[in-house]
Formats: C-alpha cells, structure tokens, sequence
C-alpha cells in the first residue's frame, strides 16, 4: 500500500470485509456484485466522499479486488483514500455515467456474468437498473440485497474503537448543550453549543443532527430546533451523535425547566428504568424482540403503553446523511428475532412523547459482548433539571 493513502483502517482490516463479503457471494451463485450506496463503498474500499449524490459504484469480482467507477472529480479521492491497487474507472461531467458503467462491466469481463445488483439500495433507481439490463442483455442480473449488510452487523475490534472514540465527542456536545439550556435560550443556541464542542473534540462531519427539540414541540417525533426560545417548565429533549471514521455513537438526554413538570419527571424514570432492563437482556443468544420486550414492560409498568408504541432501537456503524443508522437491517423490535451476537452495536432511545405537551428521553449506544453488553460512553443519565 502506497504511503500517500490516507485510509481509516490497516489494510488487513480490507482485506478480512472483502473476503467475508465475497464468500457470502460464493454462497449466493454471485460472480460478482455492484455495490452502489456510500456506507458500503466506504466499508468495503475506505472511499469517501461529501459527493454522496454523485452516481458511483464499486464492481467487486467473487474473487480479488473491488474497483471503483467514479465521477472524474473524485478520482483523486479513489485513488488515495482507498487501498486497492488498481485504478478508478471514471466518467466525465458530459457522458452520461450508466453508459459508462456498462463500459466498465464490459472491460471487467462480467458482461455475461450473474451479477448481483442491492435492489433495497436507494442509490439504484429503476431507471439505472432498465438501462444496464437494456445495454448488457447477457447479463445475469440476481439480487444481492443485504450481501455486505450480512457481514457489516458484526463490527471488528478496530470498528469499536472507533464507536468509543465517537462517544469522547458526543459525551464533551451533550455537556455543552445541557449547559447552554436556560430561559430564554433558543434551540438554535443548544445545538449550535452541541455541534462547536464536538468538532472541537475532534468529531468529523455529522451524519445526522444535532437534534434539539423544546417545549410543545418536543412531544412531536423528529422535530428538531427552528429559532424557539426555551420557556419556565418547557421539556428540552436533545440527541447528538460524535463521529470518528464515519462511526457515530448517538446519545440522547433530556432537560426540565423549573417548574418542572410532575409527569415529565415519571416519564423519564421510566425511560431510564426501561433503557436499564433492555441493557441488562442484551447478551450474545439474546433475541432482539426479547430485549425490546424487557423495555416495553418497564414502560407499560409505568403506565405509559401507548406513549410508547415503536422499536426500541436499531444498529448503528457507517453513517453518513441523512443517518447514523443501521436500522435497514439490524434492529431491537417485538417481530425481529436476530440472535445478538458479540459485535453488534445499538443505539437504545426509549422516548415517550405526548403530541404537542412535551416529549423526553435517553438513550445509550451499546455493544454486544462475549460476556454481555457494553455502553459505549460514560456521560451521566440523571435528569437534569435548570
């Protein structure tokens, strides 16, 4: 590997992604796959680009290495922020990109070839995939959904680092926000003190967020700030995630403003109380929904049932926007029966919200141990109360 690359992993770490990948393609008949969306470009070269909207996509054989085809402009990124050895294949701003992905199956020698297309990709439109089937009518086209999702949902030694450093810098943007919460402040001014502190920590450019959502509004899901200035007794519910090599480890807390609400108070504890059970349940052998199901009896204990009627949470790894999430095809619900094993990471939000009162909760980003679980992060989950 030449010195000029600048890769977030060694290139061991490559190579054991692209031989896991290619011997779940062995299983699928694949000779080989396209592999269109971001993470997993990123995941399985190290190539990483702002230009996610850009049409790009890497070939990867069944056997020996993945090559990129890119818009001529990122060729100085695929060049140095991948390990492959070979160069990118590229199109230029005046040709148009699916002729000349057609060329670069045509070159690869898989123009007759079984070749799996990620059909569940949002980055594979229909019009895409009309014109390659149009241009190589020998093609073998199979889906290959969830190919590199399948190896994905069990992160490397190396990838957990990263999740730990990510929560450094979520812990120093959640200290900040929670101090900046006062009367009068806007939301604006929480988030814009969640986002300075964790660059300055050191995170890179956020897949999601920060979201910061007050008072009526933070009773309604996915809201998140818009110039409101926080009230006496309104609900600040914040939820930010650090990133290091694309990895975030997201983490929500909650704020009550004096005086504070006597029903925000038990809607909390029982969010903490539910987020506790859901983390003691996770182990390797654990299912998914059973995890779900040991928070969703804490909170219906509580008396909060139909406040609280969603998943409990969803993997998290390569994110980049508009989410941090692997929730496509990792998650904690009452129908998901994936066995946990050593490796997998969740993000946990229970989050009870009444529609235009107010809404509050807490989450953990967790890993899945040999021996149990562990939380990626040490940032206090008491309520706080300004």
């Amino acid at each position: 590997m030449s010195s000029d690359r600048d890769l977030a992993f060694p290139e061991a770490e490559y190579a054991r992604r692209i031989d896991s990948v290619q011997a779940e393609m062995g299983r699928r008949e694949l000779d080989a796959i396209l592999v269109f969306g971001p993470a997993n470009l990123f995941y399985l070269t190290g190539y990483e680009t702002i230009g996610t909207a850009n049409f790009q996509l890497a070939l990867l054989p069944r056997a020996g290495e993945p090559r990129l085809l890119v818009r001529e402009l990122e060729a100085g990124l695929a060049r140095h922020g991948t390990w492959m050895s070979g160069e990118p294949f590229i199109y230029a701003d005046d040709e148009k990109p699916v002729v000349r992905a057609a060329e670069f199956i045509r070159a690869a020698g898989m123009d007759r070839a079984r070749l799996g297309l990620d059909m569940s990709s949002p980055f594979l439109s229909v019009r895409t995939y009309r014109a390659l089937a149009e241009a190589l009518p020998a093609l073998d086209l199979a889906d290959s959904s969830g190919v590199v999702e399948s190896v994905r949902r069990i992160k490397s030694a190396a990838e957990l680092d990263c999740f730990r450093q990510a929560a450094g810098y979520t812990a120093a943007g959640m200290a900040a926000a929670v101090a900046e919460v006062r009367s009068g402040a806007t939301d604006n001014e929480i988030g814009a003190a969640a986002a300075q502190a964790m660059y300055r920590a050191g995170s890179e450019y956020f897949a999601s967020g920060p979201t910061v959502t007050t008072g009526r509004r933070s009773g309604t899901p996915h809201t998140t700030f818009q110039r409101n200035r926080v009230e006496p007794g309104d609900a600040v519910l914040i939820e930010i995630g650090g990133n290091h090599h694309r990895y975030t480890s997201p983490l929500m807390r909650s704020v009550l403003l004096a005086p504070a609400s006597d029903l925000g108070e038990r809607m909390y504890r029982a969010c903490s109380a539910a987020l506790d059970a859901a983390i003691a349940e996770m182990r390797p052998g654990a299912i998914a929904s059973d995890v779900h199901m040991a928070c969703q009896r804490v909170i219906d204990e509580h008396g909060f049932e139909a406040n609280f009627r969603k998943r409990l949470g969803y993997g998290v790894g390569i994110g980049f926007a508009p989410t941090w999430g692997e929730g496509t095809f990792l998650e904690l619900s009452k129908v998901d029966h994936t066995v946990l094993q050593p490796g997998m990471v969740f993000h946990l939000p229970p989050a009870l919200r009444l529609d235009g009162t107010l809404g509050v909760g807490c989450s953990e980003t967790v890993a899945v141990t040999e021996s149990g679980a562990e939380v990626l992060g040490s940032f206090p989950r008491e309520l706080v109360t300004a």
